[in-house]
């Protein structure tokens, strides 16, 4: 026996606000995560500088910090 229309449709209609629902969450948190990172490069930025040695060494010139990459934008 099948669903009818309406029930398939109320069904997907409650998908769709659940996958809403987790995506703002979801999105929510990788903002979160992105400052975190972003203040963390800056701490890890400023002991080099206040201590005068390397925390974070680069492999390649390619590899920049997010705040480095920020810098670069302003």
């Amino acid at each position: 026996m099948s669903k009818s229309a309406d029930a398939q449709i109320k069904e997907l209609e409650a998908k769709v606000k659940l996958l809403e629902k987790q995506k703002k969450f979801l999105e929510s948190h990788l903002e979160k995560s992105n400052h975190k990172s972003i203040i963390f490069d800056m701490m890890i930025e400023l002991a080099e500088k206040e201590y005068n040695i390397d925390i974070q060494k680069n492999s390649s010139s390619e590899l920049l910090t997010s705040s480095q990459k920020h810098k670069r934008k302003a």
